[in-house]
């Protein structure tokens, strides 16, 4: 009689596990635990894209903090202060020139400082008369 009630409960386990609303409530819950994994897959693969930029961010934060530190170790020098002035407002000292020379399409241009401290130098009088700045 015990193997009877053992195939009894084995048959009504079978029909409960077997029955279509059982099979459609494991279906539903399948795709729910499925919709939260693409959920958290999304959000992760969402993250290592944050994380990655701001990586690249820091590491050109930092490059641009190691220039601005060797432009302030620079310019607190005379002379980097000097050459700072030279180069951004195109200016020299008294007693020397200024020649620019700049391409015709003027895409490019060139600015040579030259040294006139009352030595003649043929070449720069040369240079001077061939460009009509020797009147002085």
């Amino acid at each position: 009689m015990l193997h009877a009630l053992d195939f009894k409960e084995r048959t009504r386990i079978r029909r409960i596990v077997y029955a279509k609303p059982t099979i459609l409530l494991v279906f539903v819950l399948s795709l729910v635990s499925l919709n939260g994994a693409w959920g958290m897959y999304q959000k992760s693969k969402e993250a290592t894209q944050n994380r990655d930029k701001a990586l690249a961010e820091t590491a050109a934060l930092s490059a641009h903090e190691a220039a601005l530190h060797a432009d302030i170790t620079r310019l607190s020098s005379y002379r980097g202060q000097e050459e700072a002035i030279r180069n951004r407002f195109m200016v020299a000292k008294e007693g020397e020139k200024v020649i620019i020379i700049s391409e015709q399409d003027g895409a490019t241009s060139h600015s040579v400082t030259v040294n006139d401290n009352g030595v003649s130098n043929s070449l720069v009088n040369q240079l001077k008369a061939a460009i009509g700045l020797s009147g002085n």
